[in-house]
């Protein structure tokens, strides 16, 4: 009887680690995916930034990127839905916590990159773009760990 116990056991144990396993695989990917979106939205950003920073002859680039970034705005609280707040992750636990507000936060993103897709003049574009920049600020502040507090990439 105690040999039935512990073959049911082991039995038990080998089923369960795959899907452990597949559970770790799953949040990793998930991390990876989330950190490659937020790294696009600032990719876009800096690209907008060099182009006013250096006056480069790109301006007409920049409503393609506010738009881009408009859209990626968008795709924010789906990266975020799986709440992972262990490992290799920036999230402080209030974005889950504070949801609503989260999600309002991106959408902020979104309106103030859709208003700088519209900006026709250098000026103007400058301008807005310290706007979009804080509605970016107005996001990590709460929910992305401090500098200090981040982990290695």
């Amino acid at each position: 009887m105690r040999q039935m116990w512990i073959k049911l056991l082991l039995l038990s144990l080998c089923l369960a680690l795959p899907f452990a396993s597949a559970q770790a695989q799953s949040d990793e990917a998930f991390l990876q995916y989330r950190q490659k979106l937020m790294q696009t939205i600032g990719a876009t950003m800096g690209s907008i930034g060099q182009i006013l920073k250096n006056k480069l002859p790109f301006s007409g680039h920049i409503a393609t990127h506010a738009n881009d970034l408009n859209q990626l705005s968008k795709l924010i609280p789906d990266a975020f839905k799986k709440k992972i707040t262990a490992g290799r992750t920036d999230a402080k636990p209030n974005v889950w916590k504070d949801w609503d507000k989260f999600v309002a936060a991106s959408k902020q993103l979104g309106k103030e990159s859709a208003k700088l897709a519209k900006v026709t003049s250098r000026a103007d574009m400058a301008a807005k773009m310290k706007v979009v920049g804080a509605s970016c600020g107005g996001c990590h502040e709460p929910f992305r760990r401090p500098k200090e507090k981040r982990f290695k990439r």
